[in-house]
Order: C-alpha cells, then structure tokens, then sequence
C-alpha cells in the first residue's frame, strides 16, 4: 500500500495518470484548473454556500451521520453557476471517461461539500454503492464512474483533506471494513483535484482543530445505461441548460445516451428518439 497518493502535474499524460490510478485507485492532479475558473466558481457559489445550513434533515441516523453535522451539500451546480458548466466541459476529464467508462456517459452528480469546524471524518466508502450490484461482484465489476473532489480552498490535513484507502480498488476481500488508519490525506493546494475509481474507498476528513471551513467540489460520471445519483433535468431546467455547449447538455441529460462506438441511443427516450428531438433549439 502506498504511504500517500501520488500527486501529477496539470499537463501529465493520460498515460501517466492511468498508471496511478490503476495503482493507488486514486492520484492529485495540481492545478486541474486554473486560477481564473477558480475565483469564479467561489465568487458564484459564495452566497449559496453562506444560505446553506449544516447538517441534514433526511430521514435516518445513518444517513444523517453520513452527510455530516457540520458539512454544507447542496447539488444543481449548473443552475447556480455558469462556471461550473466550463468544469463539466474539463476535457481531461472527459478524455479519462471516455477511455474508462467505454460507452458513452453522463453526469452521475455534481456536489457542493463544504466541511466546516467540528465535523468529524466521514464514514469511509466507496461511491459504487449506489448501485449495490457492482459492490456485489467486487473488483471484477466492470468501472462504471470516474470521479474528482476539487478543492475549491487548500486540503490541509487539519482542515479535512478527504481520506483515501490506496489499492482498495483491488481488495479481494472487496467488502472487508476499511481501517481508518490505512486511509491517507489527499492534500493539495487549491484549484487541485483528487480523481478517483468508484471502487476506492474514501472519506472527507475530519475538521475537529480548526476555524475553517473547506470548500470542495465533488463531480462524477457514470455510464449512460445506469441511473445517476442527481437528478439532473429536473435540479437544471432546459432554459439554463440551452445556454451551454452540446456536451454539457448531454452531461445533464439533454440527449440520449448511446451504446458502444456511436451507436444508436437505446434508453433515455421519447417515442423511441433522442430526447434533444423534442427540445426547442
């Protein structure tokens, strides 16, 4: 197991980050944007996050426990900012789908965390448990989502830098209890990104000896044919999202996902046709 996830350089070849992630589950890219796309996507979501009120009212202690007592989520990022449709246009990110994921995608959830003082580690997890077959079948499943958590404000360890199990995308006891102690810092500076597997367990910090609060975004993309966590069409009304370019639309859910190289859309329709023939454009 490696002692702390390798961290990549911006203009790093796909090759090089593939590499890591297949070792590790997970690698920093520094710099996955660039300073001006940052100020704007803290200018943009400052006055959602200061509205936000900590903790949760869904139903269940687990649940409850999960999201957090003193971390602010909220979703429907593409309504709230223009700046966040340029970060789901990320052409490294796409690049990485497309070779991960095989068949065409969308977004799965677009994230707000906002961990602020007093919040204790979350509870380690892998994101694939929302389809709790592919937990099932363990390190054979097929990758099914691509993933990044960028920092929005710097991940310092005191302040909460999510935890990451390296190599637990490869368990063969796949659904043994992850130790904490096993779990590493993804530390980075802001405007950074942690890009990870679905298999990888992971878990935002704890923020127990600071007054800060860190400001992350949580992005994902998952295959066509599954359904994602966030509801996309209904959270980014067509008004908003015809402002943006073709792919971000399909991202959110304005087109039909096909299956294979280029083949024709087989779910997400309407009278058996790709949704964008019944958009106005």
């Amino acid at each position: 197991m490696s002692k702390s996830l390798q961290t990549l350089p911006r203009h790093s070849s796909l090759e090089a980050i593939l590499q890591s992630l297949d070792a590790d589950g997970g690698v920093i890219v520094r710099d996955f944007i660039d300073q001006d796309l940052l100020g704007r996507l803290n200018a943009e979501f400052k006055a959602d996050i200061e509205k936000t009120a900590p903790g949760s009212d869904i139903v269940g202690e687990e649940m409850s426990v999960f999201w957090g007592s003193q971390t602010k989520r909220f979703t429907r990022l593409a309504a709230r900012a223009p700046s966040f449709a340029e970060l789901l246009d990320h052409e490294l990110m796409h690049r990485w789908a497309a070779h991960a994921l095989k068949e065409d995608y969308w977004l799965n959830t677009g994230q707000a965390m906002i961990v602020g003082p007093g919040e204790k580690g979350q509870r380690l997890h892998r994101d694939i448990a929302i389809w709790p077959i592919f937990e099932k079948i363990g390190r054979d499943a097929p990758e099914v989502m691509v993933s990044i958590l960028l920092a929005l404000s710097d991940f310092t360890e005191a302040v909460g830098a999510t935890r990451v199990i390296p190599g637990s995308h490869k368990w063969q006891q796949f659904m043994q209890t992850p130790k904490p102690e096993d779990s590493v810092g993804a530390v980075m500076p802001a405007g950074s990104a942690l890009l990870y597997l679905g298999k990888t367990v992971h878990g935002a910090g704890a923020n127990v000896t600071t007054n800060q609060w860190r400001h992350g975004l949580h992005m994902s993309f998952v295959l066509g044919w599954l359904t994602p966590e966030e509801a996309s069409t209904v959270g980014v009304p067509w008004e908003i999202a015809k402002r943006y370019s073709p792919r971000v639309q399909r991202m959110l859910g304005y087109a039909s996902p096909g299956r294979g190289n280029d083949g024709p859309p087989k779910n997400w329709l309407i009278d058996f046709a790709d949704v964008r023939n019944y958009l106005e454009v």
